[in-house]
């Protein structure tokens, strides 16, 4: 398991979460800023793919199952 998925797992009321997605959205907002100022073309593309890298893991992020957001508990890929 991962060092920040262990965090994840622990962070019962989802303060860790939360402040994850408020710098993620953060720094989406500055790299889209960025994106609007005159690029090389191939700094454009790198851009346009940490754009793309910032909005999965705030997706993920939304949509991670863990016990302070669901309510539910965890299934372990190692359980049986």
């Amino acid at each position: 398991m991962l060092d920040l998925e262990e965090k994840l797992l622990a962070d019962r009321d989802g303060s860790l979460r939360r402040k994850l997605i408020g710098d993620l959205h953060e720094l989406q907002q500055r790299l889209q800023g960025e994106l609007r100022q005159m690029n090389s073309r191939s700094r454009y593309v790198e851009l346009q793919g940490a754009v793309q890298a910032v909005t999965a893991a705030v997706q993920v992020l939304q949509t991670l199952n863990v016990p302070a957001v669901s309510g539910q508990p965890v299934k372990s890929k190692n359980s049986k």
